[in-house]
């Protein structure tokens, strides 16, 4: 099961999943056309559309037990739902504040819970998608910056935490990646950061990201770890 599975990243890894055979619940809070395609393409039999606010703690557990009785059993749980938090601390808002929190921390614990007795049955794999923002320093972003950061440890708690149940739980954390997130780029922007902030010169792609998320999935010997998918940007002293 995917939060924010209908579109960019979230939808991309996905596919990923589908092509390796497994089913997939993507969910969002509304549909999309992207995650309609999905469905057609891999049926429904494989796909199902589950529309859900899981900033909501209600709706984030009915969720994942819809999910999981569906299919009787959970074996995968992404949380990839967020989005852009702009602002400092003396122009962000304190609901915008408490906001970003409901969306991108408060869900793992929800979400969670209401999983650990699927994830324990067979030993599951937890991913958050977190950013390099959580991990370096960023203009205009302090919401932001926060609760991508926060993802971090309490990704290594629940990994520790739920290691004997044979569950775990990874952080991949996306530098500048092509999706509607950074639609507002300019071009100028775009150019700055492959010339002086991007060592590979370029941006980096859903497919980058879905492939490292595949990656840290299998791996049945990884846990409680963060995996940087950036291009090498967060290595950089200057920008």
């Amino acid at each position: 099961m995917i939060t924010g599975g209908t579109r960019g990243i979230g939808l991309e890894i996905a596919r990923h999943l589908l092509d390796a055979g497994a089913k997939v619940v993507v969910n969002g809070r509304s549909s999309s056309p992207e995650a309609e395609s999905l469905q057609a393409e891999f049926g429904r039999d494989r796909v199902s559309i589950a529309l859900a606010d899981v900033s909501n703690p209600i709706e984030a557990a009915a969720l994942v037990e819809d999910a999981a009785k569906t299919s009787g059993r959970l074996d995968i749980l992404i949380h990839s739902a967020g989005g852009p938090v702009s602002g400092t601390v003396l122009t962000l808002t304190a609901e915008a504040w408490m906001d970003s929190f409901s969306l991108h921390v408060h869900p793992v614990f929800h979400l969670f819970r209401a999983a650990h007795p699927w994830l324990a049955k067979e030993g599951g794999a937890v991913l958050l998608v977190s950013s390099v923002a959580g991990l370096r320093g960023c203009p205009n972003s302090v919401a932001y910056q926060t609760v991508k950061g926060a993802l971090i440890p309490l990704a290594k708690a629940l990994a520790f935490d739920n290691a004997a149940a044979g569950i775990r739980v990874n952080v991949i954390a996306p530098g500048i990646i092509r999706t509607r997130f950074h639609a507002q780029m300019t071009e100028a922007a775009k150019a700055h950061n492959i010339t002086n902030r991007i060592p590979l010169r370029r941006e980096g792609s859903v497919t980058d990201v879905a492939e490292a998320a595949l990656s840290m999935i299998r791996n049945e010997f990884i846990t409680g770890e963060i995996l940087t998918v950036d291009g090498g940007m967060s290595m950089r002293v200057t920008a």
